[in-house]
């Protein structure tokens, strides 16, 4: 009879045994899952902000444009030559009806010659028409050309000239405007077409 009654008892302890190691395990499982979830509020509240740094990276600060000079006038002097780019006008040296897409602006022999705007020396050469010449490059496709200057050593090709920077001075008459009084031959264009500059400087007053 006893040995029944300890054979019966065996299936007792091994449920209670199971029932044991089941709460065991639960106990286990719910400390993981509630250190994964403090884990992961964790990783939720830094996400965000890794995030937003991918998504949006920090703006460089823009670099400050500098503004363009205005047009000044080369010399200050007289307009005796007008500026005529389709109307024919008569020159006086070469006898004849021409155009005359430039101002030629009266100066005296000597006197300085100034950078209408800034720019760089695109080209200095001599001219048998046109004696001494330079030619400056603007922004935007624009031109000046200083013709019958009469040096070309203060400035060379390349070189960066400011506004209002002295770059020669008027020359004596030669070529084809030889019968005319000492003056400056200038004379302007935007991407190869001819411009009056009276219009220029009247637009930035």
């Amino acid at each position: 009879m006893e040995r029944i009654k300890a054979w019966s008892a065996k299936p007792a302890v091994r449920r209670y045994a199971a029932l044991a190691l089941l709460l065991l395990l639960l106990a286990l499982g719910s400390s993981a899952y509630r250190s994964r979830g403090k884990r992961a509020e964790r990783i939720g509240e830094e996400a965000p902000a890794a995030v937003a740094a991918i998504l949006q990276p920090e703006a460089e600060p823009e670099e400050a444009v500098p503004e363009q000079a205005p047009w000044l006038w080369p010399l200050a002097g007289e307009i005796i030559g007008e500026y005529s780019p389709e109307e024919p006008v008569w020159s006086e040296t070469l006898s004849q009806w021409q155009t005359h897409p430039a101002l030629d602006i009266a100066g005296t022999v000597g006197e300085a010659v100034y950078a209408c705007r800034d720019g760089r020396v695109a080209d200095s050469y001599s001219d048998r028409l046109w004696g001494n010449v330079i030619v400056l490059e603007h922004e935007d496709g624009w031109q000046s050309t200083y013709a019958g200057v009469n040096t070309l050593k203060l400035v060379g090709v390349g070189d960066k000239v400011a506004a209002g920077e002295v770059i020669s001075a008027v020359g004596p008459p030669v070529g084809c405007e030889a019968d005319m009084a000492a003056h400056l031959h200038f004379e302007v264009t935007a991407n190869g077409i001819s411009v009056d500059f009276r219009t220029l400087v009247d637009a930035a007053e």
